[in-house]
């Protein structure tokens, strides 16, 4: 793993939306063959090799696998490898006859958490505070939670009852939801201007560079969307 901070590290918005950036920020390089190359970073590596492939090396291990996942959240599969995880520590002390019920409160609040909003505004949201935020069983139960599946909600039951009220982290805080949504959107919309106007800078400073002769004028030009995208 990079240096690079995690998600559940992050405490403010900024932290949040620069580590978004760092992650799916386009970056343009200009290519030896003179093409122009666009390309995000993308997540950060587990010891140079894309994580998800990592994983699957280590996923017989849950301490493993729940670490490595938790170091990937907030992205979708993260969630999921990360419930995962949990539910084999879980069948495991069923089967030994152990206390689970850590275990399962974590499963819940992982549960609730992911409830609040989907991948696209989450990874903009500090993880202090959504962790912070009061998603307790008996507040949001668990009908409504979609990383749990039945036999999740049959644990829970067993353990602390049927709640008074199911609902999600989305409803719970619809206010501050809303207001997240507001200002990641507004975000995005400035980026992408500044984005799109860098782009055009250097379209244009490639456009006025010195005219180049008969013997060494390159094949026609891609228009401005296949420049970009490599089409």
């Amino acid at each position: 793993m990079t240096a690079w901070m995690l998600w559940i590290e992050t405490t403010t918005n900024e932290e949040a939306r620069a580590l978004d950036r760092g992650i799916w920020e386009v970056v343009g390089r200009h290519e030896p063959d003179g093409s122009f190359a666009a390309q995000a970073p993308g997540p950060a590596p587990e010891n140079g090799e894309f994580w998800a492939d990592a994983l699957d090396r280590i996923k017989d291990d849950p301490d493993e696998r729940y670490a490595m996942a938790r170091r990937h959240l907030p992205l979708p599969a993260a969630w999921r490898e990360m419930a995962i995880a949990l539910r084999t520590k879980i069948r495991k002390a069923r089967r030994e006859k152990t206390d689970y019920e850590n275990l399962l409160r974590e499963l819940h609040h992982l549960a609730a958490m992911w409830s609040y909003t989907d991948y696209g505004y989450i990874e903009r949201i500090p993880y202090a505070r959504l962790a912070s935020l009061d998603l307790a069983y008996h507040r949001i139960g668990c009908e409504c939670l979609p990383l749990l599946g039945a036999t999740d909600r049959r644990w829970m039951k067993e353990l602390w009852g049927e709640p008074s009220n199911h609902t999600t982290a989305s409803e719970l805080y619809e206010d501050m939801l809303a207001a997240d949504i507001a200002r990641i959107t507004a975000d995005r919309k400035r980026e992408d201007t500044k984005r799109m106007g860098r782009f055009l800078d250097d379209w244009n400073k490639e456009e006025v560079e010195t005219p180049p002769t008969r013997e060494t004028a390159p094949p026609p030009r891609r228009g401005l969307l296949g420049w970009l995208f490599r089409r």
